[in-house]
């Protein structure tokens, strides 16, 4: 077990630092912008790859970030239906929609993938918007699968795992759970 729980830490660990790499491109990508506009404002020549990286950073931070939001619950989801249901439904509901998420996100992964290896092996799949910076499709692309993968493989944890992704508390009730878990987490974290 101690085994399972060491890759688990790990696991997580590597989750938050996604996370902190997508949460420091949000900071690039805000001084990017800051630099972008204060010398177009004053018609100074700027660097046009800014540009690019910027536009490319929202994909990367959504792929980036997106698994550890859904390992801690913090993407979006209603819990109304299971707040309506007994507890034991309630488990059964909350597993069924995590299957249907996960089996969601792996068929994304699975599509993903081929449209990242296809753009991968083909030498003239350019960003035709950006084709003077020498953009390859597959620097963008490559981010999809692999957030995919890491979603799903989090929705798995939901369906055979302890813990549900639906607390079975919705509205305020649900806000003062997470509160409460997320203070629990930090002090495990000590």
């Amino acid at each position: 077990m101690t085994g399972l729980r060491a890759l688990d830490r790990v696991w997580a660990g590597l989750l938050w630092a996604l996370m902190a790499l997508a949460a420091l491109y949000i900071g690039f990508i805000m001084l990017a912008i800051v630099y972008v506009t204060i010398f177009r404002s004053a018609g100074w020549a700027y660097n046009q790859f800014v540009f690019t990286l910027i536009e490319y950073g929202f994909i990367y931070i959504l792929f980036l970030g997106s698994p550890w939001l859904v390992r801690t619950r913090g993407h979006v989801y209603i819990e109304l239906l299971t707040a309506a249901v007994p507890e034991r439904s309630r488990k059964a509901l909350s597993r069924g929609i995590a299957t249907l998420c996960a089996v969601i996100c792996l068929v994304w992964a699975w599509y993903t993938l081929g449209i990242f290896i296809e753009q991968m092996e083909d030498p003239l799949a350019f960003d035709e918007l950006r084709d003077d910076r020498g953009m390859r499709l597959w620097t963008i692309t490559v981010s999809y699968p692999v957030g995919f993968l890491l979603m799903a493989v989090e929705f798995l944890r939901y369906i055979f795992g302890r813990e549900i992704m639906h607390s079975g508390a919705a509205g305020i009730a649900n806000e003062r759970l997470e509160l409460e878990e997320t203070r629990r987490s930090l002090t495990e974290a000590r």
